[in-house]
């Protein structure tokens, strides 16, 4: 089970790796395996140590493929992820980072995005992890009314949380290969992003793990 060293920003009871119970101090190292680490990531508890992400990901197959915007590409590379300019609907690689860099995501955001889908330590196996756009928003909330019709014909409501799709982090797997198949074919086909994605993750099997809003870092939606 990979470990990492991080940083408490406050003080923290918990149990360590050997089992034991201890109190960290503001300031005080400590080290945290994956699930751990971006549970106390996302509750803004820990910082991270950027070297120890950097060789989580050593001889990892595993990259970001970008569209739009501008890539931070020898960011990236730093961190031992490859870098890919396609339509962001592909998974060329085992864990693939979706990113619509027209929205700003920092390197170490994504990078820790990757770690969520590693298949190879933690329990339940997530294929998929994405922010949600909003706290409140629902799909009665965004698109045409065409598209809503349209969600609320294949799943029946539109009571549902809403999915950020400009940053997906996927794990290649029959399930998720064809989701994005799926995904990608609609959104070519002019629907709008968000609303497909729900009614092909809603209507697939797919171990999806749903991250808080805003989980890395500030995230602005035009």
């Amino acid at each position: 089970m990979a470990a990492h060293w991080v940083k408490t920003l406050r003080t923290l009871s918990r149990y360590d790796l050997t089992g034991a119970y201890r109190t960290y101090q503001p300031g005080d190292w400590f080290q945290a395996n994956n699930q751990e680490m971006l549970e106390l990531l996302s509750r803004g508890i820990i910082q991270t140590n950027t070297l120890d992400i950097k060789q989580n990901f050593a001889g990892q197959d595993l990259g970001v493929s970008a569209r739009g915007g501008t890539v931070p590409v020898d960011s990236f590379t730093s961190y031992g992820l490859k870098v890919q300019f396609t339509d962001g609907f592909a998974l060329p690689w085992e864990r693939t980072a979706l990113w619509n860099a027209k929205f700003a995501m920092t390197t170490e955001g994504i990078a820790l995005g990757l770690i969520r889908v590693d298949g190879r330590d933690e329990e339940p196996t997530w294929e998929m992890a994405a922010m949600l756009a909003d706290r409140d928003r629902m799909a009665r909330d965004i698109g045409t009314d065409a598209e809503k019709a349209r969600t609320l014909e294949v799943l029946g409501d539109l009571r549902l949380p809403v999915y950020e799709t400009g940053i997906l982090w996927v794990r290649r797997t029959e399930a998720t290969e064809e989701v994005i198949q799926l995904w990608r074919a609609e959104v070519k086909a002019g629907a709008d992003e968000r609303h497909a994605f729900l009614r092909t993750i809603y209507t697939h099997r797919v171990m999806l793990c749903t991250l808080p809003a805003d989980w890395i870092g500030q995230w602005t939606r035009g």
